[in-house]
């Protein structure tokens, strides 16, 4: 059993157990060995369908059904047939058949009827089989007629069978339904561990686990609290040496321009700015990709795209890019933070401009979904390649410089703001050329 939950496993398990223990008892009731009057697979003995024969003949035949109402009232059914009864003898058991012709001595006796499903394990014993394939034995009568046993119970023995196996197997369910609830009760401990390791996955500030269950599930709890305990401040604290080194990085960068400003060649100096102005926005990113993994900053709450984009948009314009917007006309909202939105889609924007001459950025609204692509005219990037983007510090092309790629932030922030917020991100190269990347909110 490799798929399913826990739940459905001991479920499986249980219901495997009852039915095996079922099982048992069947087996040890057809191995039983024949005791008393069961010993004729199911018929009475020899010595009983004699008395019943000799108590017909002695009685009129207007009190016989009052007499075989109590013969009927057995594992057995019994009847008798006004004529003589014509039946052919197929016997299970010759010598079965010879030990009530040797017990009614004067009348003829016949029997028949089939084998039943491992005739040689039950021979005579009683065998619930014999309700679908019934022996049946037939006595002559010396006042007429003909009385007919069947090693099938009475109408009241069946009854009375019929309503016991009701009530059990009603029993049955109310049981397996009482247990499978306390197996989903115990299990359930597990299922919140999970929701809180997901919760955990993009949350560093999830709330701890509650400490109950079994002793097993309790330690386990905790164990999970004192780990995640563990991570989140091991993040904090990456987190907190980023921010002094960036600090302390920007002091130094201050004074390299200063002293940039000193030299006398014009192209080695602007040379020397624009790297000084590299570092400083490597920095940055860093520090902030660090911070989008420490702790939830950003809140996430319902806003219109619409104007954001718009905002966006015209920004590009007046800068001079070539940024083209195309939204959708049906309401467009997010569960998202402004300042997260807006840094998503100008990394996009950036990055497509950075490998392409224009960006169109595109907008549009299902039911319960808004999907934001921006996509431009570069030349792509290889199929096998798409996995490994957004990864940090990660980039096709191997340049480390800003004008062709940058240190490999970008996509990984927007991916990292995405997951903040409950987004998908989703890389892609058309067909006829490009790069496309969209950001799916909602379901």
């Amino acid at each position: 059993m490799r798929g399913g939950n826990l739940t459905f496993r001991i479920t499986v398990l249980l219901l495997a157990g009852f039915v095996l223990l079922q099982a048992v008892v069947l087996t040890a009731t057809v191995l039983q060995r024949p005791i008393g009057d069961r010993q004729h697979a199911d018929l009475p003995p020899p010595d009983q369908v004699a008395a019943m024969a000799e108590a017909l003949d002695s009685v009129a035949p207007a009190r016989r059904p009052r007499l075989l109402a109590v013969f009927d009232s057995t594992l057995y059914h019994a009847r008798v047939d006004r004529a003589e009864r014509v039946m052919v003898d197929e016997p299970v058991d010759p010598d079965l058949l010879n030990r009530y012709r040797a017990a009614l001595p004067g009348r003829t006796v016949r029997m028949s009827g089939s084998a039943p499903l491992f005739a040689g394990i039950v021979r005579e014993s009683p065998w619930h089989a014999r309700l679908v394939s019934p022996l049946t034995l037939a006595v002559s009568l010396r006042s007429g007629g003909t009385l007919v046993i069947d090693s099938r119970p009475s109408a009241m023995v069946m009854g009375f069978l019929r309503q016991r196996a009701l009530l059990g197997v009603l029993g049955g369910l109310v049981i397996l339904a009482g247990l499978i609830l306390a197996v989903r009760q115990t299990m359930r401990p597990l299922s919140r561990l999970s929701a809180g390791i997901r919760q955990f996955a993009s949350r560093l500030d999830a709330p701890d686990l509650a400490v109950t269950g079994s002793s097993e599930l309790r330690d386990l709890s905790a164990a999970y609290n004192e780990m995640k305990g563990r991570i989140a401040g091991l993040v904090e604290e990456r987190t907190r040496i980023l921010a002094a080194v960036a600090h302390d990085m920007r002091t130094y960068l201050t004074r390299l321009r200063l002293r940039a400003e000193f030299i006398e060649d014009e192209s080695q100096r602007a040379l020397a700015g624009s790297d000084l102005e590299e570092m400083a926005l490597l920095l940055d990113d860093t520090l902030l990709f660090a911070q989008i993994e420490a702790r939830d900053r950003m809140r996430a709450a319902p806003i219109d795209l619409r104007p954001e984009l718009q905002s966006i948009a015209a920004l590009r314009e007046e800068l001079g890019q070539a940024v083209t917007l195309l939204v959708d006309a049906r309401p467009l909202s997010a569960q998202v933070s402004p300042m997260a939105f807006r840094r998503m889609v100008n990394n996009l924007i950036d990055n497509g401009q950075r490998y392409g001459a224009a960006v169109v950025v595109s907008a549009t609204a299902t039911l319960n979904a808004a999907e934001i692509t921006v996509s431009d005219n570069g030349p792509g990037v290889p199929a096998s390649a798409l996995a490994r983007l957004g990864e940090p510090f990660g980039r096709i092309d191997s340049s480390r410089d800003r004008a062709t790629g940058g240190a490999g932030l970008g996509l990984a922030i927007v991916k990292a703001l995405a997951a903040q917020c409950g987004a998908t991100v989703h890389f892609a190269s058309p067909p006829a050329g490009g790069f496309a990347a969209t950001i799916k909110f909602g379901t």
